[in-house]
């Protein structure tokens, strides 16, 4: 899916971040990246100048149409150059443990962007506690168009070869609609009817909305940060002992720390928001660098806190539903409903969001989670370069929860609307989820099953 133009056009995920930028004081994904090696102010420097030579879309800047936008990719290296000063910056005096360091994450958080002047990247290197910071506009990449990032940064600086990436396409279709694209109507028809049947399923679901203030505008967001206690050797071996993945035992133990918080008047389902990338679905040449990623909702009910193992089965089961329509491209009606939106133009989408959110009729889950995965492969490029830590998050209505671990430790960060969560809230809701997950793995694998099938009995 390469291209050979200098322009892009922004595919229906792009358009609606570069839409809500003009609402929100930022849309970035923001990458603190701690380093376990030492390294000088210029290798740092060096190495993400190469970074902007392998990546084109780090070289562009939004130019507006006639009736739309899209992205310009700059070619002058003069230009480039003088963009990459403004973008690159060294911040001193801020230990990590410090809450000055802590207060400047959440302002480089919600730091916007000029982007028909700037490049939609910047960073901030932290030469005495080896940290870099760094914000990516949303626009220009989803979570595993920074991961790739971040590994050909790596790379480089373990002095290993590098490929330069081809512009291109922006188009979903590939990972939407099957082949051939003459039978697109008939699959959106057969979206459609699987969307109408799952809204009608789910309809009376009283959804826990765990938001302290209802807002009409769209404010700043903070974070907060934490070193799981549960590790991987702890977790993984008792969630395969219950017959799930990790994944599955972490959504559990998610569902259960809001239904432990807000009681039964609060309502009776937790909708968990999940992204998948798409790529894996394309026919052939999968894009690298760009949005490319759908999302679903998961729910789960009240009813099953008695029964973590109802719980897991019933999560487990919306998440191969779920999956199986991405492998068979059945997400085609909720896709191009979206992309419907981008045609009336960024105005009047802006208003549109705007009267939402003022009438509370925008659809916002109980929490939007994203597990990053294992990131232990970044450390495989070379002793040279060594990644200590990373720690991933991006502002959303909601809260939004990120999950990653580097051998086997566990952090987790947690980002939300300053104006309608208490920090002191949000700090303790991590650590009520980190003491589900050590309950969950300390249960006996047995007596969950016995609870599941006596309570099965006299229902």
């Amino acid at each position: 899916m390469q291209t050979d133009s200098k322009y892009l056009k922004l595919n229906k995920s792009e358009f609606l971040y570069l839409v809500v930028e003009d609402l929100a004081p930022s849309v970035s994904q923001m990458i603190t990246l701690r380093l376990a090696t030492v390294h000088t102010e210029e290798e740092i420097r060096s190495a993400f100048r190469h970074i902007m030579d392998l990546y084109p879309k780090l070289r562009t800047i939004v130019e507006p149409t006639l009736f739309s936008q899209r992205l310009k990719v700059i070619s002058d290296e003069i230009h480039i150059n003088a963009l990459f000063d403004d973008a690159f910056k060294i911040k001193k005096d801020l230990p990590f443990d410090s809450q000055a360091f802590k207060d400047y994450q959440n302002e480089f958080l919600n730091e916007s962007f000029t982007l028909q002047q700037a490049l939609p990247i910047k960073i901030r290197f932290l030469p005495e506690e080896n940290i870099l910071l760094i914000s990516v506009h949303h626009m220009t990449c989803d979570g595993v168009g920074w991961i790739n990032m971040v590994s050909s940064l790596m790379a480089h600086l373990n002095g290993k070869e590098t490929i330069a990436q081809a512009l291109e396409d922006p188009s979903m279709v590939p990972g939407v609609f099957q082949k051939p694209y003459i039978t697109a109507p008939i699959q959106v028809f057969k979206s459609w009817k699987l969307l109408s049947a799952e809204n009608k399923k789910t309809a009376h679901d009283k959804i826990i909305s765990p938001a302290e203030t209802k807002t009409d505008f769209i404010g700043s967001v903070s974070m907060k940060h934490r070193y799981l206690q549960n590790e991987l050797t702890d977790l993984k071996p008792k969630a395969k002992s219950m017959g799930y993945s990790l994944n599955i035992y972490f959504l559990t133990a998610l569902a259960r720390s809001f239904f432990e918080r807000y009681g039964e008047e609060h309502g009776d389902t937790v909708s968990i928001r999940l992204s998948y990338d798409l790529r894996p679905y394309f026919d052939k040449d999968a894009p690298v660098f760009g949005n490319y990623v759908t999302t679903s909702i998961l729910r789960a009910y009240r009813k099953d806190m008695g029964s973590p193992q109802r719980m897991m089965e019933n999560l487990q089961s919306q998440l191969t539903n779920a999956i199986d329509r991405l492998k068979h491209k059945k997400l085609s009606y909720p896709w191009l409903l979206d992309k419907a939106f981008t045609l009336i133009g960024k105005k009047f989408y802006s208003l549109g969001i705007l009267a939402g959110k003022r009438k509370d009729t925008i659809p916002v889950p109980t929490i939007h989670f994203s597990t990053v995965g294992s990131l232990d492969f970044l450390n495989k490029a070379g002793e040279k370069a060594q990644v200590r830590d990373v720690i991933a998050t991006v502002p959303t209505f909601g809260m939004f929860m990120t999950l990653c671990n580097i051998d086997g430790v566990f952090n987790v960060n947690l980002s939300y609307p300053s104006a309608e969560f208490s920090d002191d809230r949000m700090e303790s809701f991590i650590s009520e989820f980190d003491q589900e997950l050590g309950s969950l793995a300390s249960m006996d694998s047995e007596t969950v099953t016995e609870t599941t099938e006596r309570e099965a009995t006299t229902a």
